[in-house]
């Protein structure tokens, strides 16, 4: 209002007002793409995360069931297969926010794969199975901790 008895006269004819309408209204309808834009980035992002949490989450449940089969020798195994996903449990859904990877769980669970003394071509084929989903939970893993840009990841 204070500006409008200091302009001169050409600048508030009807043209000007109308040129000022139409860049407003690119203005606005950019600010609306880019927004638009954001959200769209954001859900890629989010249902990619999702979908390779979900497969992650079956690869270890697989996993375990390899090891049910296995038998009872495996149940140290179990027990660091359960271990290792509570420490990734923990350092996702702290109460501090997301923490450093620690992958000792992870390794001790492999050691104790790799341990085991199979007797038979089941068990042979079973263990050679396991040690195949373990890599691919761990790869799953470091690539979900690259996309999230954890720079701790390779922390072992």
């Amino acid at each position: 209002m204070l500006l409008h008895v200091k302009l001169p006269d050409r600048h508030l004819d009807a043209d000007s007002r109308d040129v000022i309408k139409l860049v407003m209204g690119l203005i606005g309808t950019m600010a609306a793409l880019i927004l638009g834009l954001l959200i769209a980035s954001a859900n890629s992002t989010y249902n990619a995360q999702s979908s390779d949490l979900q497969s992650l989450s079956a690869k270890v449940v697989l996993l375990d069931r390899l090891l049910i089969f296995y038998g009872p020798d495996a149940k140290g195994a179990r027990e660091q297969l359960h271990n290792a996903v509570l420490a990734a449990h923990d350092r996702i859904w702290s109460p501090a926010g997301l923490r450093p990877a620690n992958l000792e769980a992870a390794n001790r669970f492999v050691q104790q794969l790799q341990s085991l003394s199979s007797k038979t071509d089941a068990a042979r084929l079973i263990q050679s199975r396991a040690m195949q989903v373990a890599e691919s939970i761990l790869e799953t893993r470091l690539l979900m901790s690259e996309q999230a840009g954890d720079r701790y990841h390779g922390r072992f």
